[in-house]
């Protein structure tokens, strides 16, 4: 008996599956008995039997090892918007839920309350033109795309969906184009969001019983859940890159607005990158109350971004509006001093120009965070401030701050944060003019390394005017340099 076993291949939504096709062939079996020959119909009853279970058994094998492959692809949708708000909303939604990989082409609009909810791993992305930029469109909708907990303020029994959402953009949400609350990996990447619409929180301030809240990336449970933190409610990788968000509204002075924000994480590693933020009414990016929740590979990295402050912006829930870039640990600022809650954090290579009043460049609540080689453009706010520092033990170098400003760095203790033991290097304020000086420091047992005008009212706070150090030359004085084999 010979067996033949043919692969054959086939397509299904998407992915290549290999089958094992059988095949059996009777063929003669020589046998030198006397000369005899026997042929294959002769072959016996017990023979052909145990034959035919073994290649059922082979068979039953490859079934089953093909079968998780089988039951692992994801459908290919493409939904082709119908500007109908109903129908927009239900095609997106019905296809989500399906767990298809989703396409969205044209434009949709998903009127005044329209929304998604995510529940399972979705991948959902639009088209884009020849120079990259997304051209399906989505209007309208309250909170568009959103993420919700199985049970609302209660932390979840599981983890969250993997969610990857791409080259979409948003006209008029309200409240923020994206809320991501529940979710195991986030990537929200090449979206634009403009005019959003503010909603109305419930949450009295100094001049109303309610606050309009605008943004434009929400990930974390702060919004949706502001009284305490859930653990384990957003997990994992966060990455939220190349997106630009215009958050113009008519109302600043009124309005909690924000570009990005990256609030009540859980052992994450967030990265925020090459981003575009304007004219945010109170912070362009933020990334406040990340617990570490025990990864010890939980970082926040904030790099690449442009942000262009607005004019003027809420003073809720403090003087400093509106402003760059904000980190660290605000709600609970007793999290910025503690290791074992407080994530590391980098601010390297962003550009801020900040126009307000009382606007900062770079607001930081939070031990031991790095920022380096960012550029602050002052617009002349006799408060404004280009880097403050409430935190310890931290790293403020070679950045360059220029224009017109109260101070270019700002050390000062904040509750629970002491503002020590910080060192300030080589930062670039030849360009600086301060109306009270170029740094003051509040904290002590900070160093100040370069020249600068510094304000000193801490404690044992010392500066040396050393220049910065380039690296002597690598190469060799002469052919006839020699190792020295013994020292004196």
């Amino acid at each position: 008996m010979h067996v033949t076993i043919n692969a054959v291949s086939c397509n299904r939504q998407g992915q290549t599956i290999t089958l094992c096709l059988l095949q059996i062939r009777n063929r003669s079996v020589k046998a030198d008995n006397a000369g005899k020959k026997i042929e294959a119909k002769q072959v016996t009853d017990y023979q052909t039997q145990k034959y035919g279970f073994m290649i059922s058994v082979t068979f039953i094998f490859i079934f089953i090892m093909l079968t998780p492959n089988i039951a692992q692809a994801r459908s290919q949708c493409t939904i082709v918007g119908t500007n109908d708000p109903a129908q927009d909303v239900r095609n997106v939604q019905t296809a989500l839920d399906k767990g298809c990989d989703v396409l969205l082409q044209g434009h949709f609009d998903f009127g005044e309350k329209g929304r998604i909810h995510i529940r399972k791993d979705t991948n959902i992305k639009g088209e884009i033109d020849s120079l990259g930029l997304p051209t399906t469109t989505i209007t309208g909708g309250f909170w568009p795309f959103h993420s919700p907990l199985p049970v609302p303020g209660a932390p979840p029994g599981k983890k969250g969906p993997l969610i990857d959402i791409r080259n979409l953009h948003f006209k008029g949400p309200k409240g923020a184009a994206i809320h991501i609350v529940y979710a195991s990996g986030v990537t929200i990447r090449n979206i634009d969001v403009e005019a959003v619409r503010p909603q109305e929180l419930a949450k009295p301030w100094r001049e109303s019983e309610t606050l309009r809240f605008a943004a434009g990336i929400v990930v974390g449970t702060r919004l949706a859940h502001p009284d305490s933190p859930i653990r384990m409610a957003v997990t994992g990788v966060v990455s939220i890159e190349d997106n630009r968000l215009y958050m113009l509204c008519d109302r600043p002075s009124m309005t909690s607005g924000h570009g990005i924000m990256a609030d009540r994480t859980w052992g994450t590693i967030i990265t925020i990158k090459n981003n575009m933020v304007t004219r945010a009414s109170r912070n362009g990016i933020e990334a406040l109350d990340n617990d570490r929740g025990g990864n010890h590979d939980a970082a926040i990295t904030i790099t690449d971004n442009k942000v262009i402050t607005d004019n003027e912006g809420i003073s809720h829930p403090n003087m400093f509006t509106p402003n760059g870039i904000v980190a660290g640990w605000f709600m609970d600022t007793a999290g910025g001093v503690n290791t074992q809650k407080n994530i590391p954090i980098a601010v390297t290579g962003n550009r801020v120009e900040m126009r307000g009043e009382s606007s900062t460049g770079i607001l930081l609540f939070s031990d031991g965070v790095i920022v380096a080689g960012n550029d602050i453009i002052a617009g002349g706010g006799e408060k404004s401030l280009g880097i403050v520092q409430t935190g310890s033990r931290g790293l403020i170098l070679n950045n360059r701050i220029r224009g017109k400003a109260q101070y270019a760095i700002f050390n000062v203790p904040f509750e629970r944060l002491t503002a020590s033991a910080n060192n300030i290097a080589w930062n670039d304020l030849s360009n600086f003019t301060g109306f009270k000086g170029q740094i003051l420091l509040h904290g002590a047992v900070n160093m100040v390394i370069g020249k600068a005008l510094t304000n000193d009212k801490g404690k044992a706070n010392m500066q040396r005017e050393i220049p910065r150090q380039d690296l002597p030359d690598s190469s060799l004085e002469n052919e006839d340099w020699e190792p020295v084999d013994s020292l004196p």
